[in-house]
C-alpha cells in the first residue's frame, strides 16, 4: 500500500512540474518584449534641451529640461539640468523678446511662445482677435482663395460669447495649430462641424468641451508643444485622451516626445497611458516600442495569472513584473525540477516491479513441521560405556 502511494504521489508530482513548465515557457515572448524594451537607450534629457534652447524653441527645451529634473536620480545630471533649465528661462524672460511676442500674438494671432499665445488671448477677449480673423478670412474669399473654415466657424462663436472668457483660451490654441498647419484634416471638420452646431442651435457645449480640453492641455505643454501635440490628434476623444495624460508628471512630454504613438497610448486605457509615461523615459523610439508590443509588455504572466484572482493590489504588479523579468531562470528551475521527478518516478517503477524478497522455506508455508534430527549420543551416555582394558600378558614358566 504504501508503495504504491509513493507512485502516485510522484505521478502528480511531475505532471504539476511538467503544467507550471508549459506555463512558464508561454512567457517567452513575454520576457522577449521586455528585454528589448530595457535595451533601448535612455533620451538624452540635457542634449535635448541644449540643442531646443540653441533654435530659440524655449517652451519646448523646458518641458524637456522639467521631465528630466523630475526622472532623474544621478545628482550630476541632476544639477547640469537645473543650470540648463535656469539658462533657458533667462533667454526666454528677455523683456524685448517676450513684448515683441505679445505684439505679434496680438496682432496677427501666430507665435509658439506664452507671450504670443497671451496676446492672442487677450485679443479674443476684447473681440479683436476674432474680428481680425473673420476680415482675413473674408479678404481671401473675395480673392477667390479658399476660406478657413474652421478659423472662421471659432471666430464667430468667439465674438457670440465674448462673455464666456475661458472659452478664449481653448479657441485661441486651436486657431494656433490651424494657421500652424498643425490641425490633422479629420480634427478640423470635426471642429468646423461644431462650430457650425453651436451657431445655428446655440448649444456651445460640445464645442466648450473641446476648447476647454485644448485649454487642459495648453497650461501644462505651453503653445509650442501643445501645437506639436495636436499635429497628431484626429478627433476630440483623442484631445480629451491627451489632456488627460498632460496633467500627470511627465505626461505632456510624453505626448511631445511620442508624436502619434503617444496619442494611441493615450487612448488605449490605464495600461497604456502608465506605458506612456515609462517608454517616454527612452525618446521616441521607447513610445513606438511600447505602443506597437502593448500587448505582450501587459500580458500578465502564465503563472501569476493563476493565482491572480485570490488577491489584488500591488503585491500583484510587482510580482508581474518580477516574473516576466525572469522568466528564462524560472524556466530553468521547473526544467530541472521534471528532471528530478521524471527520474524519481523511474526508480520507484523500477523498484516497485522487483520480486519480493525470498520468503520462508516451502515447508513453512505449507504448515508441516520439519522433521527433527536424530539425537546424537550425548556425552555422558559415552563416558558411562565400560572402557576396554587392556589385556595383561602372562609371564611364561
Amino acid at each position: 500500500m504504501i508503495a504504491w502511494f509513493s507512485l502516485l504521489s510522484s505521478i502528480a508530482r511531475i505532471a504539476l512540474a511538467v503544467t507550471l513548465t508549459w506555463l512558464c515557457a508561454q512567457a517567452l515572448p513575454i520576457w522577449d518584449a521586455w528585454q528589448a524594451f530595457d535595451a533601448l537607450p535612455d533620451y538624452d534629457y540635457a542634449l535635448q534641451a541644449d540643442s531646443l534652447r540653441s533654435q530659440q524653441r524655449y517652451s519646448e527645451a523646458l518641458l524637456v529640461a522639467e521631465a528630466g529634473l523630475s526622472e532623474s536620480s544621478d545628482s550630476f545630471r541632476h544639477e547640469q539640468l537645473g543650470e540648463l533649465r535656469q539658462r533657458i528661462v533667462d533667454e526666454r524672460d528677455d523683456w524685448r523678446r517676450r513684448l515683441a511676442d505679445a505684439g505679434q500674438g496680438a496682432l496677427t494671432g501666430t507665435g509658439n511662445t506664452p507671450e504670443a499665445l497671451a496676446g492672442a488671448v487677450v485679443a479674443d477677449l476684447f473681440v479683436f482677435g476674432d474680428i481680425r480673423d473673420l476680415v482675413v478670412q473674408g479678404g481671401k474669399g473675395l480673392q477667390g482663395q479658399e476660406v478657413d473654415e474652421v478659423i472662421v466657424g471659432l471666430s464667430a462663436v468667439g465674438i457670440a460669447l465674448t462673455a464666456a472668457p475661458a472659452f478664449d483660451l481653448g479657441t485661441a490654441l486651436l486657431k494656433f495649430a490651424r494657421r500652424a498647419g498643425a490641425m490633422t484634416e479629420a480634427f478640423a471638420r470635426q471642429v468646423a462641424s461644431l462650430a457650425r452646431q453651436a451657431m445655428g442651435s446655440r448649444s456651445v457645449l460640445p464645442l466648450a468641451e473641446v476648447a476647454e480640453d485644448a485649454a487642459r492641455l495648453g497650461k501644462r505643454a505651453e503653445p509650442a508643444a501643445t501645437i506639436a501635440i495636436l499635429k497628431n490628434v484626429d478627433d476630440a476623444a483623442a484631445l480629451k485622451s491627451a489632456a488627460r495624460v498632460s496633467e500627470k508628471q511627465g505626461g505632456a512630454f510624453a505626448l511631445w516626445v511620442g508624436e502619434r504613438p503617444a496619442i494611441e497610448l493615450a487612448q488605449a486605457g490605464a495600461d497604456g497611458e502608465a506605458w506612456l509615461l515609462r517608454s517616454a523615459r527612452k525618446g521616441k523610439a521607447g513610445v513606438e516600442y511600447a505602443a506597437r508590443e502593448l500587448p505582450a509588455l501587459t500580458r500578465v504572466h502564465p503563472l501569476l495569472g493563476l493565482a491572480k484572482g485570490v488577491y489584488k493590489g500591488n503585491v500583484p504588479r510587482l510580482l508581474d513584473e518580477a516574473l516576466k523579468r525572469h522568466t528564462p531562470q524560472l524556466l530553468g528551475f521547473l526544467f530541472g525540477w521534471v528532471v528530478f521527478e521524471g527520474l524519481l518516478l523511474m526508480w520507484r517503477i523500477n523498484r516497485f516491479d522487483d520480486p519480493a524478497p525470498a520468503s520462508k522455506s516451502s515447508s513453512d508455508d505449507d504448515g508441516e513441521e520439519p522433521p527433527r534430527k536424530r539425537a546424537e549420543p550425548s556425552m555422558r551416555a559415552e563416558s558411562s560405556a565400560p572402557t576396554a582394558r587392556p589385556s595383561r600378558k602372562e609371564p611364561s614358566l
